[in-house]
């Protein structure tokens, strides 16, 4: 089904007529509390009010749709055909999340409605129409009752071309679906992604408090346990394979051992070491470039990595995540269907 099927043609988005101070939203069977503005435009409901307040937004969680009314709300409920999000299916769980990416050209009402249902929850969200240079991941779950129906827990976007080489510009959790995991999730999807494409890359910037403590999160998680790993196997390697093993861009790599305190530089080579007696099997690799944003960094150093203060990072992360969700919901790159490449 198009997009353009979803609404008629005197409902199409129009700026110029924006509702303003939403208090909450319906979404399917859940009530929301909104947190910031977002421009939905004053859908007819035979009133000439405009930007006033409204007590309660109506929108299809299935095709975004939304309304002032609820009986209207409850018509389309019983109208629309549509259970899940339009595009291609990328990732498929057993245990019921599901990954659609849908392009933001051939889907352009869906992302744009997408995109507004978001401003409620993201106070620096900018981009709410011209969705045509984007795709949107969007995650679902479905319905443990309801064969074929799936409810949607959040997504990410990203520019489809790139010239900072960003592998996120947006990404959105619903409120009640938050502290389960879908952040970091969307996040590792984002990275899997960029090896995909074997590149690196990093989010759009500045990133806001919540975003910044879930980027570290994963940052931190991450190259702590592929440095474990190096440091079991009795291997050195570089920091631009460290780089281009995880998908995490070399700024970042940098920044979050310095951030750990695991690491200090030494002029030579840009190698990774660990501060420790004789190690065994060394491996080494002829340097590379990458075709993408690491060919401008002057990474000629060598990171000595304090193998007690990595130990004791390693347990201090553990213990985190014993009294955490973070495991929860956790991305399976197994179950990521091969995408052809546009």
């Amino acid at each position: 089904m198009a997009d353009d099927d979803l609404m008629s043609d005197d409902e199409q988005l129009d700026v110029s007529n924006n509702i303003k101070h939403i208090t909450s939203i319906r979404l399917g069977q859940v009530d929301i509390d909104c947190w910031f503005d977002s421009p939905y435009i004053n859908v007819e409901d035979g009133s000439n009010e405009k930007d006033r307040s409204i007590e309660k937004l109506y929108i299809c969680e299935y095709c975004l749709r939304y309304f002032l009314n609820n009986r209207k709300y409850r018509q389309h409920m019983n109208e629309c055909n549509r259970r899940y999000p339009p595009g291609r299916k990328i990732y498929e769980h057993p245990d019921g999340l599901s990954v659609y990416e849908v392009d933001g050209t051939t889907s352009q009402l869906y992302c744009q409605c997408l995109c507004l249902l978001a401003k409620l929850f993201l106070e620096r969200k900018t981009i709410y129409f011209d969705v045509n240079p984007f795709l949107f991941y969007v995650l679902v779950e479905s319905d443990k009752r309801i064969k074929n129906v799936q409810h949607i827990i959040g997504y990410f976007s990203k520019e489809k071309l790139s010239d900072e080489f960003y592998n996120l510009a947006c990404l959105m959790v619903l409120p009640h679906r938050q502290r389960q995991g879908f952040g970091r999730f969307l996040i590792a999807l984002s990275y899997e992604l960029t090896k995909l494409e074997k590149k690196t890359g990093s989010p759009e910037k500045p990133l806001s408090a919540l975003g910044q403590m879930t980027y570290k999160s994963y940052w931190h998680s991450t190259i702590l346990s592929k440095l474990d790993e190096y440091h079991r196997l009795q291997i050195h390697v570089t920091v631009t394979e460290l780089s281009m093993e995880t998908g995490i861009c070399i700024e970042d790599v940098v920044q979050t051992l310095i951030d750990l305190r695991l690491a200090h530089t030494k002029n030579s080579t840009n190698e990774i070491n660990f501060k420790q007696p004789e190690v065994r099997n060394r491996r080494r690799h002829h340097h590379h470039q990458c075709d993408n944003n690491n060919n401008n960094l002057d990474v000629s150093s060598v990171l000595i990595i304090d193998v007690d203060a990595l130990r004791t990072a390693l347990n201090n992360l553990s213990t985190s995540n014993l009294s955490s969700k973070h495991n929860q919901n956790a991305f399976d790159s197994t179950y990521l269907r091969l995408i052809s490449r546009r």
